[in-house]
């Protein structure tokens, strides 16, 4: 199973691949919209672990353009974000975000919670 990380801050990055490369995942990351729309031109993850804010656009923003495109419909979507807002919570579910986590990460939730929806 693939999983893109888009995440600008690197040592969530680092966390979330020491996290799941163990459990057998192959890991891509980007740090901004710009790089992973360059990555899903090479390859379709099952699975995309979306940063709300990054720098270049937010990853809401990634998130609509990706569920626009056929091809990507069927690929999983988690935001990881700071932004706890129950309105911020609900727009992403409105744009078809499969769960949405707030950081700090918490290990054994955040693992349990992808093997979930990878099954």
């Amino acid at each position: 199973m693939k999983i893109l990380i888009v995440e600008d801050e690197q040592d969530y990055v680092n966390i979330m691949t020491q996290l799941l490369e163990p459990e057998g995942y192959k890991i891509a990351a980007a740090g901004t919209v710009k790089e992973a729309l360059n990555l899903l031109e090479m390859f379709t993850p099952d699975l995309m672990i979306v940063d709300w804010n990054l720098p270049d656009k937010t990853g809401l923003d990634l998130v609509r353009e990706l569920r626009a495109h056929k091809k990507f419909k069927k690929v999983r979507v988690v935001m990881n974000t700071i932004r706890d807002a129950e309105n911020d919570q609900l727009a992403a579910y409105m744009e078809d975000v499969d769960f949405y986590f707030t950081k700090p990460i918490k290990p054994e939730i955040f693992l349990g919670k992808i093997k979930k929806l990878l099954e």
